[in-house]
């Protein structure tokens, strides 16, 4: 998921500034749907969504962007069995 990372950090100026946290939401989906499908995998139902809420949570709660990612990555890896 080395995709999300990429686009985390573009996101980073957008995550301190957006109060709207539908387009870091769209955001998030759009890059764990990327990263996956450049592995070859199609995610079982339910798996982006989830990953995505976990991303914003953590960041919500003060989490940086790596810690949430690499938090949210194993999560799913664990959850779905990625």
């Amino acid at each position: 998921m080395h995709g999300l990372l990429a686009v985390a950090l573009v996101l980073a100026p957008v995550l301190a500034a957006a109060s709207d946290k539908s387009l870091i939401n769209q955001f998030c989906r759009t890059a764990v749907k990327a990263e996956l499908q450049s592995a070859g995998k199609v995610p079982p139902e339910g798996m982006v969504e989830e990953t995505c809420r976990c991303f914003l949570a953590e960041v919500h709660n003060g989490a940086g962007i790596q810690a949430a990612q690499i938090t949210c990555k194993a999560m799913a890896a664990e959850t779905y069995g990625f």
